[in-house]
């Protein structure tokens, strides 16, 4: 689904995606955290990610030394897709679960300037009766080719990283070569949606951007 959104003249946009175990952060656990920043008018290329993996870290560790990054990012915006209602509230309620209300929010930015690109489209599905756009799908219809990750023969799928990699990358944290060679795919996959996240927002409001890892297929095999 292609929109149009104002432009607000945001310099320096950072954005942030999760991957869980479970969509309900009652049934589920925080795995990992990806943030990015990029530089309106810069080479895709030069966009800065960092991934945070549970490894020998706990949940509220994840979390606190994701926010400190974003916040050391110093963006003008934060960008999410369905970050309001999933990615943010996980956060948060998995911190609630934990009685971690000690750990740093989202820096002020983010916190005034969150722009989720999942919301208008949700509300323009509502309105016409159909299914609400996964990003992917948002991807096609500006015709950005789709990135993939390729695990052990198979494309990972928010379905398939709750069921079978998050699991396993969770119980596998006492082998460090396994972790490695995990977080290794868990990056692949992490780290294509972020930049996925900034190409949709620079098409929503009609500045151009060449993405660098929209299209990359990362293929591993990690046995399980």
């Amino acid at each position: 689904m292609q929109i149009t959104l104002d432009d607000a003249g945001h310099e320096r946009v950072a954005t942030l995606d999760i991957e869980t175990t479970h969509y309900d952060a009652a049934a589920g656990e925080l795995v990992s955290i990806g943030v990015g920043v990029h530089d309106r008018g810069a080479s895709a290329s030069t966009t800065e990610y960092r991934t945070f993996h549970r490894g020998r870290f706990d949940e509220a560790e994840v979390v606190e030394r994701a926010m400190a990054q974003l916040d050391d990012f110093g963006a003008d915006a934060l960008v999410s897709y369905n970050g309001t209602q999933f990615d943010l509230q996980f956060i948060e309620d998995r911190l609630d679960i934990l009685g971690r209300d000690d750990v740093r929010t989202l820096p002020e930015y983010a916190q005034t300037n969150h722009i989720d690109l999942f919301v208008p489209r949700k509300r323009i599905a509502d309105y016409q009766n159909v299914e609400w756009p996964a990003l992917e799908d948002c991807l096609d219809a500006y015709e950005y080719p789709r990135p993939e990750t390729v695990w052990n023969g198979d494309p990972v799928t928010n379905t398939r990283f709750g069921e079978e990699l998050g699991p396993l990358f969770l119980d596998s944290r006492d082998d460090a070569a396994r972790t490695d060679a995990l977080s290794a795919v868990i990056d692949h996959y992490l780290i294509t949606d972020l930049e996925a996240n900034i190409a949709l927002y620079y098409a929503d409001i009609g500045h151009p951007f060449e993405p660098a890892r929209l299209g990359d297929v990362g293929e591993f095999e990690v046995a399980e």
